[in-house]
Order: C-alpha cells, then sequence, then structure tokens
C-alpha cells in the first residue's frame, strides 16, 4: 500500500512538473504599446510590431525583447521577413495628419531591420489594408476594407491594385504552398483559391454565415481553422473549400488561430482569451493568459509560443516536455513547429 502511494505521488508531481513547464509566462515589455504582430525571421531574431510606432526586437530568440529607434509614430499592424533580411511593415497614417496620402502603407528592410523605407501602395485610397499574405513562392497579396487587393510585384518592389469582385472587409489569409490558400473577412466570408490567388471562389460554409473570421490558418494542405467574433471556429478537411463549426467553448472574440501540426492549435482572442486543442478542434481547452488584455496575434517559432495584445502585452509558451517535429515551411511570417 506505501509503495502504491508512492507511486501515485511520484506520478502526481511529475503532472504538476509537466504542466509547469507548459505553461503561459507574462514577459515585461517595457511598453504600454498596443501590440498587433509578432514574427521570427530566424531561431534567434524576432521582432514585435504596435501602436505609436513601436518596434521591439530580440537576438536570443525572445528571452529579452528590446525596443528599436522610432522611424515612424503611426500605428504598425502586421510584420513579415520573406528571410533574415528582407522584411516588411504595415504602417496606419492618423487619418486626422495623413493629408491626401493614403491610408495604409508599408516600410520595407533589406538590411535586417537597421533601416525602412517607405513603400505606398500604387493607386492607394481611403481603404485601410488589414493584412499581408505571402506564400512560400515569393508571392504576395495584401488584402483589406471593401475587399482591395494589391499584389506584389514580380520585382519585388512595387504592390499594384488589383481588381475584385469582393465587396467586404477582409481581414486574414493564408497560404499554404505557391498555389492554394484561403481569405476571410466580415459577413462569413470565406475564399479560396488553388491557381497562386489568380481567382478566388466562395467557399461553402456549414454553421454561422453572419460571424466576421479575423485569421485563418492551414496546417496542411487538407486542414485548415479560421476564428472569428462571437468565439467562432470554422474547421476545413476538404482543402478550404468547404467549413464546418467547431464549439470553441468560448464567446470572446477570437483574433487569430496558429497550428503546429494537423492536431495541435491555438486560438486567442479578447479578454485574454487562449484557448488549446490536441485533437485538431474536436475538443478546444481553455489556457490561462494572466491577462484580461485583448490578444491579437499568437504565433509559435522552435518550440516556443508568443502572444501579444494590448496594453505592451507579450506572453511566452515553452512546452519543455517536447513534441513532434511535424510543420511546414515558413508561409504568413510564420514557422510552424510544435
Amino acid at each position: 500500500m506505501r509503495i502504491l502511494r508512492q507511486l501515485f505521488l511520484i506520478a502526481f508531481a511529475m503532472i504538476l512538473t509537466q504542466t509547469a513547464n507548459a505553461d503561459w509566462v507574462k514577459l515585461r515589455s517595457a511598453s504600454l504599446a498596443w501590440f498587433h504582430d509578432v514574427t521570427f525571421a530566424s531561431e534567434n531574431n524576432g521582432w514585435i510590431v504596435g501602436s505609436g510606432g513601436t518596434v521591439l526586437a530580440t537576438t536570443d530568440g525572445g528571452t529579452t525583447w528590446a525596443p528599436v529607434r522610432k522611424f515612424t509614430n503611426d500605428n504598425l499592424t502586421a510584420i513579415h521577413f520573406t528571410d533574415e533580411n528582407t522584411g516588411w511593415i504595415l504602417c496606419q497614417r492618423d487619418i486626422y495628419s495623413r493629408g491626401d496620402r493614403s491610408v495604409s502603407y508599408l516600410r520595407k528592410t533589406i538590411d535586417g531591420g537597421r533601416s525602412w523605407e517607405t513603400v505606398e501602395f500604387e493607386a492607394g485610397r481611403r481603404e485601410r489594408v488589414a493584412r499581408l499574405l505571402f506564400d512560400d513562392k515569393g508571392s504576395a497579396v495584401a488584402i483589406g476594407e471593401g475587399g482591395i487587393f494589391y499584389r506584389l510585384s514580380e520585382d519585388g518592389k512595387a504592390w499594384k491594385r488589383s481588381g475584385s469582385s469582393i465587396k467586404y472587409l477582409l481581414l486574414g489569409g493564408d497560404f499554404f504552398d505557391g498555389s492554394f490558400g484561403a481569405i476571410v473577412g466580415a459577413g462569413g466570408t470565406v475564399m479560396f483559391t488553388d491557381d497562386y490567388g489568380v481567382t478566388w471562389e466562395p467557399a461553402t460554409l456549414l454553421g454561422n454565415k453572419a460571424a466576421r473570421f479575423n485569421s485563418v490558418f492551414f496546417s496542411s494542405r487538407k486542414y485548415g481553422w479560421a476564428v472569428g467574433t462571437g468565439g467562432a471556429i470554422i474547421a476545413s478537411v476538404g482543402s478550404g473549400r468547404l467549413w464546418r463549426e467547431q464549439l470553441s467553448g468560448v464567446d470572446a472574440e477570437l483574433t487569430d488561430v496558429f497550428f503546429t501540426n494537423d492536431r495541435r492549435g491555438w486560438a486567442v482572442g479578447d479578454r485574454g482569451t487562449i484557448i488549446r486543442t490536441t485533437n485538431g478542434g474536436g475538443q478546444w481547452i481553455a489556457a490561462n493568459s494572466l491577462t484580461e488584455h485583448r490578444l491579437e496575434r499568437v504565433y509559435f517559432n522552435k518550440g516556443k509560443g508568443w502572444a501579444v495584445g494590448f496594453g505592451g502585452t507579450i506572453l511566452r509558451y515553452s512546452d519543455d516536455r517536447g513534441q513532434s517535429s511535424e510543420g511546414r515551411p515558413e508561409i504568413r511570417s510564420r514557422t510552424e513547429q510544435p
């Protein structure tokens, strides 16, 4: 009996240790900015961007984050690196001081972030660009209000306006490989492409067709998930053509989703919401985020997770127990590692 009790205590202690090693930890950012995006250009070099021109950088895999000298006071809403030297930041001008310039524009670096040049969207107007989408072939599009589309020219220098039949606000998208991808937005908008984004077709949605979807993510060509208002989650097992509703167990708005393989995934959102699944979304379980602030992005890089949001919030997740190495090459400014 004593031996059984000892074995139970040992097993219980191991469970506690594993749990402790797999929690989200809140980091001190020394900033109250509203962080909108986080990415890593390599295993050690990472970036966070936010309101008021705030940029933080890390060179030690996210152990420490330091502010980068400001080059603008505009809001920075998205960041993507195609390699360690070449990166893009999506910027939003203040509507009261922009004059006749477009609301959205870009900053580009070719020297690893030491300098950032201004790049304007061709024929840019009042519509706000919400997201930059890059595929693994070097192509990219920008999407946003009123269904606007911009395409990056083949020389990688200019973003040219492209015609679109979509009229809803577009908020998120993902390319899995060079040919296949999906975009989502307001009014239950879910569109897919299988021809490198030349054409986009409406997907079939079974479930809440009124939700505003903020983000979409594919772990493979077959499996994808999108999240949005009211805790909405939809999943596709048919290359983005058909989507079915999943039960998230929360009613908070979900802003972003990220999967490290076809089964393990995370979603974040309003009121510090973090939920996870280990069975492809068959069941979602709430995690303790240690914050009540809105979380905007979740991202995994080399076994570590990051979530950023309002009030200078930076959360880090590290599962020291280790996971499988399933994943896919970096797409949409993300490196999928469990």
